[in-house]
């Protein structure tokens, strides 16, 4: 049992993704484009019998640009998700600091150390509980878990 989160082959998927939501998108934008040449060439054109006859292509197009922006969005998705916890977490920290004088909510904004054994202590903080702990600990003082 591998302990990496998310396929094996993810990268090749991500990229799958990318190429066919691309694809996707492009036609859309072709059919799209065919459609609306035609419609705007049949009310230039000198006589006014002239009808537009590929109007169809753009309500065709429209479930290419679903699946496209499906594919897209899935190709994406990590990449979103990583560029939204690095624009959000530094906010969320500072403000969980500021809003509990330091102690921090659920160990996330904790910088002020509580106790005597942890004020002494220099080491790393705890991800579960962000008591902070001395640099040889390999558990967590408070809660027990590892520390990585």
């Amino acid at each position: 049992m591998s302990t990496t989160p998310g396929y094996a082959d993810q990268a090749r998927k991500r990229t799958l993704f990318r190429v066919l939501g691309v694809v996707f998108m492009g036609t859309a934008l072709l059919l799209m484009g065919l459609a609306i040449a035609d419609f705007v060439h049949a009310f230039n054109a000198d006589d006014f019998d002239t009808q537009p006859t590929k109007f169809w292509y753009f309500f065709v197009a429209l479930p290419f640009f679903a699946v496209g922006g499906g594919c897209l969005n899935a190709g994406f998705i990590g990449a979103a998700a990583r560029y939204g916890a690095g624009e959000t977490m530094p906010v969320v920290k500072d403000s969980a600091s500021y809003l509990s004088d330091g102690r921090g909510i659920l160990g996330v904004g904790r910088t002020a150390d509580e106790g005597s054994a942890a004020s002494t202590a220099t080491g790393p903080f705890c991800s579960r509980c962000g008591v902070r702990n001395d640099d040889s600990a390999k558990f967590c003082d408070a809660c027990g878990s590892a520390l990585g």
